[in-house]
């Protein structure tokens, strides 16, 4: 069922093919309650460029289209468009991009005379004047030689069935970069961010977000609705990732037990990060921290965020930059320039989802894009490394010495930086540190980054 809100793609059938695949639409968008089904017709226009209305039936706010051998006439890139057309209204749908692939040509002829028949006759003829044992080892010869032509077609099929595959694969993340099924940018106004950082957490401690209360047991029970008890683990920094999992509602029923209303915490989700990262201008140090998000966009009420345990709380606000503090520069004499500051977490493992906090949280695979240079509080020379990482533990490098700066440090500067861009498998965490040849080590860059994101069809070419 295609999305009509959404842009797509559409593999219509192979050449010559004729009503052989039925395409539903779901047209509840366009229609909505206003406006007959008879309203209703698909525009098709082929990749060789003719454009023309396309028969359709219509059930329960889904138009089927048949594609005809004269729709998949042509190999390549057409377009569809679904509009409603009711007296002087007039609306139309997101374009849809159409792809037909190709086939066999059409058409079937008397076979011609086999090639091999004035070999086979010659064969025949030297085998009349052979011997028993000879014909014999003749014969064996000649099935070790079909053997290897089997094998060998047999391989070169696989082969051309991988190379077809790969074409498909690369064809659609072209398209997808053309048309990306969602880009997002980090950090974004449209939520708000908090954070809490965690020293020590005891037997009885908890941590309260919004309505929902978390504790933390040795032994487990049976909680009270808009409660959730948490076994403490061997180590602050699993039990921190334990409670990270309880607020987006993973069942680990040896861990996590959930009081009525609280699988998953219906107000925000967390995500863990040992790294340095920042809410706004402020810096949160490396340590066993959650990186909190509001599920909702543009919400405004209060949302509750304490602890009882030994923590540092940063409370909720909506956010439009990522502060990355220059510490590692060094002054003095003939001092220590360009020295990259530590990691600091952009993006946290598995934090990357399709349709955002409020949807299901599913990891997508991602690329990073764009860079904006919103602020900057000195003019020196900057360089910025990416670093992806699905532990924590080991770190990837993407891209290396990628120029960040402008001539002048005011406010919203706004200046975009294109990258090279390569994927981020689903689940991963994005990273980054800096240098400079400033010697301020509290000079800093206030940074935006932008991505896309891939559809699960395009993450599994192992050759990218």
């Amino acid at each position: 069922m295609i999305d009509l809100t959404k842009a797509s793609t559409v593999h219509i059938g192979r050449r010559g093919e004729h009503h052989f695949r039925n395409i539903e639409f779901d047209v509840s968008s366009l229609l909505g309650d206003d406006y007959p089904s008879a309203a209703l017709q698909a525009i098709y226009k082929r990749p060789d460029g003719t454009a023309y209305p396309v028969v359709t039936n219509y059930a329960d706010t889904v138009l089927t289209w048949s594609p005809s051998s004269t729709d998949t006439e042509i190999v390549g890139v057409g377009q569809l468009e679904i509009r409603v057309v009711f007296g002087d209204v007039v609306g139309k749908s997101v374009k849809v991009l159409t792809i037909v692939e190709e086939a066999l040509v059409d058409g079937i002829v008397t076979p011609p005379e086999p090639p091999a028949q004035e070999w086979l006759n010659q064969v025949l003829s030297a085998l009349a004047e052979l011997d028993i044992d000879e014909l014999n080892n003749l014969l064996n010869l000649t099935y070790n030689l079909l053997n290897d032509n089997y094998a060998l077609l047999n391989t070169t099929h696989n082969l051309l069935g991988d190379t077809r595959d790969t074409m498909y694969m690369r064809t659609g993340i072209l398209l997808n970069h053309l048309h990306p099924i969602e880009t997002a940018t980090a950090p974004d106004m449209t939520s708000r961010r908090a954070s809490i950082t965690f020293s020590g957490i005891s037997n009885g401690n908890n941590v309260v977000i919004d309505t929902v209360t978390y504790t933390f047991v040795t032994a487990l029970g049976s909680p009270a609705a808009n409660n959730v008890q948490v076994l403490i683990q061997g180590s602050l920094r699993n039990t921190v990732k334990k409670l990270a999992e309880a607020i987006r509602g993973v069942e680990d029923e040896a861990n996590i037990v959930y009081g009525a209303g609280a699988d998953p915490n219906p107000t925000c989700t967390a995500y863990w990060t040992s790294q340095r990262f920042s809410i706004g201008s402020t810096t949160i140090d490396a340590g066993e921290s959650l990186f909190v998000l509001e599920r909702e966009e543009n919400a405004t009420s209060a949302i509750v965020l304490t602890s009882t345990a030994v923590a540092s709380i940063n409370s909720f606000a909506r956010i439009s930059f990522l502060r990355y503090l220059l510490s590692g520069n060094v002054s003095g004499s003939g001092g220590a320039n360009s020295v990259r500051g530590p990691l600091h977490t952009v993006l946290p493992i598995g934090s990357v989802v399709i349709g955002g906090q409020g949807g299901l949280l599913y990891p997508a695979t991602y690329d990073c894009h764009l860079i904006t240079l919103c602020r900057q509080s000195d003019t020196s020379e900057k360089e910025l490394d990416f670093y992806i990482s699905s532990d924590e533990d080991t770190f990837t490098r993407l891209q290396r010495s990628t120029p960040i700066g402008s001539n002048t440090s005011a406010e919203s500067l706004h200046v975009d930086i294109e990258m090279r861009q390569a994927r981020v498998p689903a689940g991963y965490g994005l990273y980054v540190c800096m240098g400079s040849d400033g010697t301020s080590s509290s000079a800093y860059c206030d940074l935006k980054f932008t991505y896309h994101l891939y559809p699960t069809s395009l993450t599994t070419d192992i050759n990218n």
